[in-house]
């Protein structure tokens, strides 16, 4: 009966550790999300993504740190004012953990989103000698992303951007551009009625969609 009683309570004991490590990873990833949302220059954006890369190397199992360590790092290559080595070098980083985060979640909808967003960035960093191999290869990523879950506002929105950005090149309208915008503004609201408190999952794109909306689309 003692021995009995005193595994009983070893149980208790190593759930209880586990439940305060899981609500201390939640709680730090939800910091930093929030944080990463509110981020600016690059050199908030860094911080951010060296806070992401931390959580990570703790919690091996969990692919969001890596992932949003990969958004962090692509973001940067967008806003820096620097040249085609630095933008390249953010974007170097950011495959490095959207790689790790792909190995853990493999045929994820959100990595393979980010995926294609970070092709879109080396793209953009130099379109005249990138454009011919890397236009296809984006939009075929993000043609993944959406097969992979048809219900992401984020595959869709970026694929509204690869969308107008060929329909410019080639003199086309916006108009199959723009109905990926609506369809993605839809999802995004679907996104946000269903959301739920300490939600760590992506959400971000919906300020994407309505500035392309507004630009593109009126």
């Amino acid at each position: 009966m003692k021995k009995h009683t005193l595994f009983i309570a070893l149980l208790m004991f190593i759930a209880s550790i586990a439940n305060a490590t899981n609500e201390a990873y939640e709680k730090a990833m939800l910091k930093e999300i929030q944080a990463l949302g509110k981020a600016g220059p690059v050199s908030e954006l860094q911080k951010s993504a060296n806070s992401f890369a931390r959580i990570a190397e703790m919690n091996a199992g969990e692919w969001l740190p890596d992932y949003y360590a990969a958004l962090a790092y692509a973001n940067m290559g967008f806003r820096t004012e620097g040249g085609l080595e630095e933008k390249d070098g953010y974007y170097a980083q950011a495959k490095k953990h959207i790689e790790k985060a792909n190995a853990i979640s493999p045929n994820n909808s959100e990595i393979v989103a980010v995926e294609g967003y970070i092709i879109m960035g080396e793209l953009a960093a130099d379109s005249n000698s990138r454009g011919q191999s890397l236009s296809g290869l984006a939009m075929q990523t993000f043609g993944k992303a959406i097969g992979l879950n048809r219900q992401n506002p984020r595959a869709i929105i970026l694929m509204a951007q690869m969308e107008y950005g060929m329909a410019q090149f080639f003199g086309q309208g916006p108009e199959k551009a723009c109905g990926l915008v609506g369809s993605s503004l839809e999802l995004f609201a679907k996104e946000s009625s269903e959301a739920k408190e300490g939600n760590l999952n992506p959400t971000w794109g919906k300020g994407m969609a309505e500035e392309m909306k507004e630009r593109t689309c009126k």
